[in-house]
């Protein structure tokens, strides 16, 4: 990201863009507690500038990350509460997930113990080695890993362990389940689903941002619409009691 700062932690509309991917868990039906993993030096930052300054109450914890995403989920694993069943582990930079998304990885995660969200793959993928072609990929194979990834606690904390007594690293959680022995489900994903990662995504992020508002104003619209539509036929039509009969007119 330019300008040398913290991804996470820009800022959009006066918030950062971790506290826009907070929101969506805050919210969530499906999630009890939320731990937080950042920087060494953004702990307290991030308790009193997100977690305290705008309300969240399921952050039960603020820990720092490690050298590695795997070191940093991993120090999240051990935080989390005693008895935790299920774990979610989602990218700070992927502000658009939706509740849809967490629901879907869920039911996915709940038939075999671990599953993540994806998208196929639009585009045509080449092999490349110093700058040449070496091999096109089947491009109806492919599936471009996302975030939320949903796994049952033991087998992601054993997967963990087991992956830094051995020194195996990988780019994501799946991979460690899948390196010892479990099967990992594929759960639909969005392609809604953007993840931050350069100074170009930002103006992306805005105009989802500006459709969701603008469908927010407008559902806020039509519901009192319905409300004063309610409130004026209830009240506007005369009772049988209350009409005069008219007599026939003579002639």
């Amino acid at each position: 990201m330019s300008g040398g700062g913290r991804k996470q932690f820009v800022k959009i509309g006066g918030k950062p863009i971790f506290a826009y991917t907070l929101e969506i868990f805050e919210n969530s039906n499906a999630v009890d507690h939320i731990v937080m993993v950042v920087p060494r030096d953004s702990v307290n930052f991030a308790r009193e500038e997100i977690v305290e300054e705008l309300g969240f109450k399921k952050v039960h914890d603020v820990v720092y990350g490690g050298e590695t995403r795997q070191q940093s989920v991993y120090n999240g694993l051990k935080a989390l509460k005693n008895k935790t069943g299920w774990v979610l582990v989602h990218d700070a930079v992927r502000p658009l997930v939706s509740e849809t998304l967490i629901k879907r990885v869920l039911d996915a995660a709940h038939k075999g113990g671990a599953a993540i969200t994806a998208v196929p793959a639009r585009d045509t993928v080449k092999q490349v080695e110093s700058g040449e072609i070496v091999g096109t990929l089947d491009r109806r194979l492919l599936w471009l890993a996302q975030t939320p990834q949903c796994f049952r606690y033991d087998i992601i904390m054993d997967a963990h362990k087991k992956a830094a007594g051995e020194g195996f690293k990988a780019t994501d959680d799946a991979s460690l389940v899948e390196k010892y022995g479990s099967k990992v489900a594929v759960a639909v994903g969005s392609y809604s689903n953007l993840k931050i990662t350069s100074p170009e995504d930002i103006p992306i992020f805005e105009y989802f941002l500006r459709q969701e508002n603008r469908m927010k104003l407008a559902q806020a619209g039509r519901k009192k619409s319905r409300e004063k539509s309610s409130r004026s036929s209830g009240s506007s039509r005369p009772s049988r009691s209350s009409r005069r009969r008219r007599r026939p007119r003579r002639r």
